[in-house]
């Protein structure tokens, strides 16, 4: 037996195989596939529906941006976690970091500063060049 289903533009045809079905006991599944056309066919219409209410709404304004980081912890956190050897650098980091905890200014580090002592320890880091072979 075949029957027809229209809607929404489209027909779907859906075989019903009765000895099957009442063999596997799944009576109504042609009347379930049915209903499962029709509930996408009202869901892209409720979609529809719903995009061209949004598109109509006014959207409210952006939240404000946040203030942008303090250029000083991004130099600052490239010394976290990571080992001076005692010297000089050291002292200097350590005064530094003194400085910064005293207060909410923070001692009036500067990023200069901070960038300074960065490439001095960077400078200590770096292999001499590689002579050429003869």
């Amino acid at each position: 037996m075949t029957s027809c289903w229209q809607g929404a533009g489209r027909s779907v045809k859906v075989i019903a195989l009765y000895r099957d079905a009442e063999l596997h006991g799944k009576r109504g599944w042609v009347i379930a596939m049915a209903a499962e056309a029709k509930q996408k066919s009202e869901g892209k219409a409720k979609k529809a529906v719903a995009e061209a209410a949004d598109a109509a709404t006014p959207k409210a304004p952006a939240p404000p941006r946040r203030p942008p980081a303090d250029p000083r912890l991004e130099v600052l956190k490239k010394f976290q976690g990571k080992f001076l050897p005692n010297g000089v650098l050291r002292d200097r980091y350590k005064a530094l970091m003194q400085r910064w905890e005293s207060g909410d200014d923070h001692g009036g580090v500067t990023v200069e500063g901070l960038k300074a002592l960065l490439d001095d320890w960077k400078g200590t880091r770096e292999k001499p060049p590689r002579l050429p072979k003869a």
